[in-house]
C-alpha cells in the first residue's frame, strides 16, 4: 500500500521485482477514514487485487496487471 505515485514506475519502467500486489491510494480531499475503508474494501476482493497495481481514488478503482517476475 502506498501514497507514492512513483512506486508503479519502479515496477513497470525500471523493472524492479513486483510484489504480490500494489495498492496506490491517490491523495485528495477525502475524510481521514477513507484510506482504511478503501484498503479494507480492496482486500475483501483479494482475487481482484492479487497480481495487479490497483489505483484507488475516491469512488474510482483502476487496475493494471503487474509484470511477471522472471523465474530464477
Amino acid at each position: 500500500m502506498t501514497f507514492d505515485r512513483d512506486y508503479g514506475e519502479l515496477v513497470f519502467a525500471r523493472r524492479a521485482p513486483a510484489p504480490p500486489a500494489i495498492l496506490y491510494l491517490r491523495q485528495g480531499a477525502y475524510p481521514p477514514v477513507w484510506p482504511a475503508e478503501a484498503v479494507l474494501a480492496a482486500l475483501g476482493r483479494a482475487d481482484f487485487v492479487a497480481g495487479h497495481l490497483v489505483v484507488l481514488a475516491g469512488q474510482s478503482i483502476r487496475r493494471r496487471a503487474l509484470p511477471a517476475t522472471p523465474s530464477a
